[in-house]
């Protein structure tokens, strides 16, 4: 089958939702499969993880920046 133009751009017969190949060929399916691998609370918690790290990091990097406190 050869390819169709449509207002997305064109189609293969392997791009089910009609992404042209090249977005396909950017994007990490194996990240999307491991996500779907999980089930819904699986993610919840995952997300909750990255949360927490990003909040850990903010919190050293305000701590480096941080202004040394004067005593005096």
């Amino acid at each position: 089958m050869a390819n169709q133009e449509n207002n997305n751009g064109p189609t293969s017969p392997e791009t089910e939702v009609g992404y042209p190949d090249l977005i396909l060929e950017e994007i990490d399916l194996s990240l999307l499969e491991d996500s779907l691998a999980k089930t819904p609370w699986e993610r919840m918690l995952a997300n909750d993880d990255a949360l927490r790290f990003a909040d850990s990091l903010r919190a050293a990097m305000e701590k480096r920046n941080a202004k040394p406190k004067q005593t005096g």
